[in-house]
Protein backbone atom coordinates (compact mmCIF):
# COMPACT_ATOMS: atom_id res chain seq x y z
CA UNK A 1 0.00 0.00 0.00
CA UNK A 2 1.43 3.34 -1.14
CA UNK A 3 2.46 5.53 2.03
CA UNK A 4 0.43 9.14 2.00
CA UNK A 5 2.23 12.18 0.97
CA UNK A 6 0.01 14.29 3.48
CA UNK A 7 -1.81 13.06 6.83
CA UNK A 8 -4.29 15.71 7.98
CA UNK A 9 -4.94 14.95 11.49
CA UNK A 10 -8.01 16.69 12.92
CA UNK A 11 -8.41 17.19 16.77
CA UNK A 12 -11.99 18.05 17.76
CA UNK A 13 -13.88 18.38 21.21
CA UNK A 14 -17.53 19.34 20.99
CA UNK A 15 -17.28 21.22 17.82
CA UNK A 16 -19.83 19.07 15.50
CA UNK A 17 -21.00 21.85 13.39
CA UNK A 18 -17.33 23.31 12.96
CA UNK A 19 -15.93 19.67 12.16
CA UNK A 20 -18.34 19.41 9.41
CA UNK A 21 -17.59 22.41 7.73
CA UNK A 22 -14.05 21.38 7.89
CA UNK A 23 -14.48 18.17 6.89
CA UNK A 24 -16.78 19.25 3.94
CA UNK A 25 -13.73 21.51 2.77
CA UNK A 26 -11.42 18.89 2.64
CA UNK A 27 -12.99 16.00 1.26
CA UNK A 28 -14.78 17.93 -1.64
CA UNK A 29 -11.05 18.75 -2.61
CA UNK A 30 -9.98 15.67 -2.38
CA UNK A 31 -11.03 13.86 -5.85
CA UNK A 32 -7.17 14.70 -7.45
CA UNK A 33 -5.23 14.23 -4.83
CA UNK A 34 -7.17 11.27 -3.34
CA UNK A 35 -4.23 8.82 -3.37
CA UNK A 36 -2.08 11.46 -1.06
CA UNK A 37 -4.03 12.27 1.35
CA UNK A 38 -4.88 10.31 4.73
CA UNK A 39 -7.58 11.75 7.15
CA UNK A 40 -7.37 10.90 10.79
CA UNK A 41 -9.34 12.25 13.02
CA UNK A 42 -8.93 12.29 16.72
CA UNK A 43 -11.92 12.89 19.28
CA UNK A 44 -11.63 14.05 22.84
CA UNK A 45 -14.97 12.44 24.29
CA UNK A 46 -17.11 15.10 22.96
CA UNK A 47 -20.61 14.80 24.23
CA UNK A 48 -22.47 15.95 21.11
CA UNK A 49 -22.85 14.84 18.07
CA UNK A 50 -19.62 14.51 16.58
CA UNK A 51 -19.24 11.28 15.95
CA UNK A 52 -22.59 11.18 13.71
CA UNK A 53 -20.46 13.80 11.43
CA UNK A 54 -17.25 11.67 10.89
CA UNK A 55 -19.73 8.56 10.35
CA UNK A 56 -21.72 10.60 7.77
CA UNK A 57 -17.99 11.40 6.06
CA UNK A 58 -16.68 7.97 6.07
CA UNK A 59 -19.54 6.67 3.99
CA UNK A 60 -17.69 8.17 0.75
CA UNK A 61 -13.99 8.61 2.18
CA UNK A 62 -11.75 6.18 4.67
CA UNK A 63 -11.49 8.32 7.92
CA UNK A 64 -9.27 6.97 10.51
CA UNK A 65 -10.89 7.65 13.53
CA UNK A 66 -10.09 7.50 17.07
CA UNK A 67 -12.06 8.46 20.33
CA UNK A 68 -10.79 8.84 23.92
CA UNK A 69 -13.05 7.80 26.58
CA UNK A 70 -12.25 10.92 28.77
CA UNK A 71 -11.15 14.17 27.97
CA UNK A 72 -7.43 14.05 28.15
CA UNK A 73 -6.89 17.60 27.12
CA UNK A 74 -6.16 19.39 23.80
CA UNK A 75 -2.07 18.22 24.12
CA UNK A 76 -3.35 14.40 24.23
CA UNK A 77 -5.74 14.69 21.03
CA UNK A 78 -2.96 16.44 18.99
CA UNK A 79 -0.34 14.25 20.29
CA UNK A 80 -2.83 10.77 18.99
CA UNK A 81 -3.15 12.54 14.97
CA UNK A 82 0.76 13.07 15.02
CA UNK A 83 1.43 9.80 16.11
CA UNK A 84 -0.94 7.81 14.31
CA UNK A 85 -0.53 9.87 10.89
CA UNK A 86 1.48 7.38 8.62
CA UNK A 87 2.09 10.05 5.73
CA UNK A 88 5.49 11.95 5.46
CA UNK A 89 4.04 15.29 5.83
CA UNK A 90 1.51 15.68 8.96
CA UNK A 91 -0.92 19.13 8.91
CA UNK A 92 -2.93 18.92 12.56
CA UNK A 93 -5.86 20.81 11.46
CA UNK A 94 -8.27 22.96 14.01
CA UNK A 95 -11.52 21.40 13.59
CA UNK A 96 -12.75 25.51 13.53
CA UNK A 97 -10.08 25.83 10.27
CA UNK A 98 -11.51 25.02 6.72
CA UNK A 99 -9.82 25.05 3.71
CA UNK A 100 -10.16 27.65 1.09
CA UNK A 101 -11.58 26.69 -2.53
CA UNK A 102 -8.21 24.89 -4.79
CA UNK A 103 -5.67 25.09 -1.92
CA UNK A 104 -5.56 21.08 -1.36
CA UNK A 105 -4.00 20.17 -4.50
CA UNK A 106 -2.12 23.14 -4.38
CA UNK A 107 -0.61 22.38 -0.77
CA UNK A 108 0.14 19.02 -2.35
CA UNK A 109 1.86 19.84 -5.40
CA UNK A 110 4.20 22.14 -3.19
CA UNK A 111 4.86 19.24 -0.79
CA UNK A 112 5.40 16.70 -4.16
CA UNK A 113 8.02 19.34 -5.31
CA UNK A 114 9.79 20.08 -1.89
CA UNK A 115 11.74 18.17 0.91
CA UNK A 116 11.17 20.90 3.53
CA UNK A 117 10.75 20.58 7.28
CA UNK A 118 8.06 23.13 7.75
CA UNK A 119 6.25 24.82 5.56
CA UNK A 120 4.05 27.53 7.42
CA UNK A 121 0.17 28.87 5.65
CA UNK A 122 -0.85 32.27 6.24
CA UNK A 123 -4.58 31.83 7.16
CA UNK A 124 -7.88 34.49 6.88
CA UNK A 125 -9.21 35.59 9.93
CA UNK A 126 -13.18 35.37 9.98
CA UNK A 127 -15.80 35.65 12.78
CA UNK A 128 -18.79 35.18 10.11
CA UNK A 129 -18.02 33.01 7.40
CA UNK A 130 -20.65 35.22 4.83
CA UNK A 131 -17.91 37.70 5.19
CA UNK A 132 -15.19 35.71 3.93
CA UNK A 133 -14.39 36.81 -0.19
CA UNK A 134 -13.46 33.42 -1.25
CA UNK A 135 -11.77 32.88 -4.54
CA UNK A 136 -10.87 29.43 -5.83
CA UNK A 137 -6.97 28.97 -5.28
CA UNK A 138 -4.86 28.00 -8.38
CA UNK A 139 -1.42 28.36 -6.97
CA UNK A 140 0.17 29.78 -3.94
CA UNK A 141 3.44 32.81 -3.66
CA UNK A 142 5.76 31.42 -1.21
CA UNK A 143 9.41 32.11 -0.08
CA UNK A 144 11.84 29.34 0.55
CA UNK A 145 14.57 29.72 3.59
CA UNK A 146 17.49 27.57 3.70
CA UNK A 147 18.62 28.99 7.03
CA UNK A 148 16.45 27.47 9.69
CA UNK A 149 17.32 30.55 11.98
CA UNK A 150 15.85 32.83 9.92
CA UNK A 151 12.74 30.96 9.22
CA UNK A 152 12.29 31.09 12.67
CA UNK A 153 12.76 35.22 12.59
CA UNK A 154 10.08 34.69 10.18
CA UNK A 155 7.25 32.77 11.34
CA UNK A 156 8.58 33.48 15.52
CA UNK A 157 5.83 32.48 17.76
CA UNK A 158 3.24 31.49 15.13
CA UNK A 159 4.81 28.26 15.80
CA UNK A 160 2.15 27.90 18.07
CA UNK A 161 -0.44 27.69 15.57
CA UNK A 162 -0.80 24.56 15.06
CA UNK A 163 -3.00 24.97 11.86
CA UNK A 164 -0.74 27.16 10.14
CA UNK A 165 2.21 23.93 9.85
CA UNK A 166 2.77 21.23 8.04
CA UNK A 167 5.43 19.17 9.68
CA UNK A 168 7.79 16.87 7.49
CA UNK A 169 7.04 13.73 9.86
CA UNK A 170 9.98 11.67 8.14
CA UNK A 171 12.86 14.01 9.46
CA UNK A 172 11.74 13.27 12.54
CA UNK A 173 13.66 10.68 15.02
CA UNK A 174 11.22 7.85 15.11
CA UNK A 175 11.59 7.73 18.90
CA UNK A 176 10.67 11.13 19.59
CA UNK A 177 9.95 11.84 22.67
CA UNK A 178 7.84 14.90 23.66
CA UNK A 179 5.93 13.38 26.87
CA UNK A 180 7.37 16.10 28.79
CA UNK A 181 5.66 18.67 27.31
CA UNK A 182 2.35 17.31 27.63
CA UNK A 183 -0.11 19.27 29.89
CA UNK A 184 1.77 22.77 28.14
CA UNK A 185 -1.06 23.55 25.57
CA UNK A 186 1.02 23.86 22.79
CA UNK A 187 3.11 20.41 22.78
CA UNK A 188 3.38 20.83 18.88
CA UNK A 189 6.45 23.41 19.45
CA UNK A 190 8.54 20.75 20.06
CA UNK A 191 8.14 18.71 16.82
CA UNK A 192 7.89 21.55 14.63
CA UNK A 193 10.96 23.64 15.85
CA UNK A 194 12.82 19.51 15.43
CA UNK A 195 11.75 19.98 11.89
CA UNK A 196 12.20 22.85 11.21
CA UNK A 197 16.14 22.14 12.45
CA UNK A 198 15.90 19.26 10.95
CA UNK A 199 16.29 20.01 7.30
CA UNK A 200 17.81 22.05 4.56
CA UNK A 201 14.62 24.13 3.50
CA UNK A 202 11.69 25.46 5.16
CA UNK A 203 8.78 27.43 2.92
CA UNK A 204 6.52 30.19 3.90
CA UNK A 205 3.37 30.53 2.32
CA UNK A 206 2.25 33.72 1.74
CA UNK A 207 -0.97 33.03 -0.12
CA UNK A 208 -3.92 32.55 2.28
CA UNK A 209 -4.83 28.89 1.77
CA UNK A 210 -7.29 28.39 5.12
CA UNK A 211 -9.91 30.17 6.98
CA UNK A 212 -9.01 30.74 10.85
CA UNK A 213 -12.22 31.39 12.91
CA UNK A 214 -11.18 33.62 15.60
CA UNK A 215 -12.32 34.20 19.24
CA UNK A 216 -13.27 30.72 19.46
CA UNK A 217 -11.17 29.22 21.89
CA UNK A 218 -10.94 29.08 25.61
CA UNK A 219 -10.58 27.32 29.24
CA UNK A 220 -6.88 27.62 29.34
CA UNK A 221 -5.04 30.25 31.35
CA UNK A 222 -3.00 31.52 28.05
CA UNK A 223 -0.54 34.04 29.62
CA UNK A 224 0.80 30.84 31.24
CA UNK A 225 0.67 28.83 28.25
CA UNK A 226 2.54 31.56 25.79
CA UNK A 227 4.79 32.61 28.46
CA UNK A 228 5.83 30.04 31.03
CA UNK A 229 5.09 27.06 29.22
CA UNK A 230 6.67 28.62 25.78
CA UNK A 231 9.56 29.54 27.41
CA UNK A 232 9.81 26.13 29.76
CA UNK A 233 9.76 24.21 25.73
CA UNK A 234 12.15 26.64 23.71
CA UNK A 235 14.31 26.66 27.05
CA UNK A 236 14.46 22.85 27.11
CA UNK A 237 15.42 22.40 23.57
CA UNK A 238 18.10 24.90 23.88
CA UNK A 239 19.79 22.39 26.34
CA UNK A 240 18.89 19.49 23.61
CA UNK A 241 21.70 22.43 21.11
CA UNK A 242 19.32 23.83 19.13
CA UNK A 243 20.16 27.23 18.52
CA UNK A 244 19.68 30.04 21.74
CA UNK A 245 18.19 32.56 19.48
CA UNK A 246 15.22 30.83 19.11
CA UNK A 247 14.36 32.05 22.78
CA UNK A 248 15.02 36.31 22.31
CA UNK A 249 13.22 35.59 18.72
CA UNK A 250 10.30 34.26 20.13
CA UNK A 251 9.71 36.31 23.12
CA UNK A 252 11.07 39.70 21.55
CA UNK A 253 8.16 39.27 18.71
CA UNK A 254 5.30 37.78 21.54
CA UNK A 255 6.13 40.78 24.02
CA UNK A 256 6.21 43.24 21.27
CA UNK A 257 3.02 42.06 18.67
CA UNK A 258 1.13 39.36 20.69
CA UNK A 259 0.56 40.06 24.10
CA UNK A 260 -0.03 44.28 24.84
CA UNK A 261 -3.69 43.60 22.66
CA UNK A 262 -4.60 40.69 24.60
CA UNK A 263 -3.34 42.01 28.19
CA UNK A 264 -5.83 45.14 27.44
CA UNK A 265 -8.98 42.61 27.00
CA UNK A 266 -7.83 40.98 30.00
CA UNK A 267 -7.74 43.70 31.92
CA UNK A 268 -10.43 46.06 30.45
CA UNK A 269 -13.03 43.51 29.50
CA UNK A 270 -15.00 40.81 30.72
CA UNK A 271 -12.61 37.96 29.34
CA UNK A 272 -12.79 34.21 29.71
CA UNK A 273 -9.25 33.68 30.17
CA UNK A 274 -8.73 35.74 32.84
CA UNK A 275 -8.29 33.01 35.71
CA UNK A 276 -5.04 33.64 36.33
CA UNK A 277 -2.20 35.95 37.82
CA UNK A 278 -0.96 37.15 34.36
CA UNK A 279 0.88 39.84 35.53
CA UNK A 280 3.05 37.82 37.84
CA UNK A 281 3.54 35.31 34.97
CA UNK A 282 4.64 38.00 32.25
CA UNK A 283 7.24 39.62 35.02
CA UNK A 284 8.77 36.29 36.14
CA UNK A 285 9.24 34.99 32.33
CA UNK A 286 10.40 38.64 31.00
CA UNK A 287 11.23 40.64 33.32
CA UNK A 288 15.04 40.66 31.72
CA UNK A 289 13.69 42.27 28.74
CA UNK A 290 13.35 45.70 27.75
CA UNK A 291 10.73 45.81 25.15
CA UNK A 292 8.68 44.12 28.98
CA UNK A 293 8.98 47.30 30.26
CA UNK A 294 8.49 49.81 27.78
CA UNK A 295 5.25 47.31 25.90
CA UNK A 296 3.65 45.39 28.64
CA UNK A 297 4.40 47.34 32.43
CA UNK A 298 2.92 50.55 31.07
CA UNK A 299 -0.55 48.76 30.46
CA UNK A 300 -0.73 47.66 33.44
CA UNK A 301 0.37 50.86 35.57
CA UNK A 302 -2.38 52.72 33.69
CA UNK A 303 -5.07 50.04 34.78
CA UNK A 304 -3.58 50.30 37.83
CA UNK A 305 -4.35 54.28 38.37
CA UNK A 306 -7.43 53.96 36.38
CA UNK A 307 -8.34 50.82 39.21
CA UNK A 308 -7.47 53.01 41.89
CA UNK A 309 -9.62 56.04 40.47
CA UNK A 310 -12.84 54.01 40.41
CA UNK A 311 -12.85 54.01 36.60
CA UNK A 312 -15.52 51.46 35.28
CA UNK A 313 -14.40 48.54 33.00
CA UNK A 314 -16.40 47.20 29.98
CA UNK A 315 -17.91 44.31 29.49
CA UNK A 316 -18.27 42.74 26.01
CA UNK A 317 -22.13 41.28 25.09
Amino acid sequence: MQKPLLTIGIPTYNRATYLDRCLNSIITQLEEVKQDIELVIANNASTDHTKNIVDKYSKTVRINYYENTINLGPDSTCSICFDKATGKYVWILGDDEFLLDGSLKVIVDLLKDKDCGDVYMQCIPYHKEEDLEQKRITNAEIISYQNPLEFVKKIHYYVTFISGNIINKSILPIDLDYEKYMGTNIVQVCWTIKAIFGAKENIFIETPLIAAKQNNSGGYQFVNTFAKNYNYILTSLVKEGYHKSIINITNTNIIKNYFPANIIKLLYYENRFDTENHFSVLLKTYWKYKSFWSALFPIYSKYWVKKILGKKMVKLS
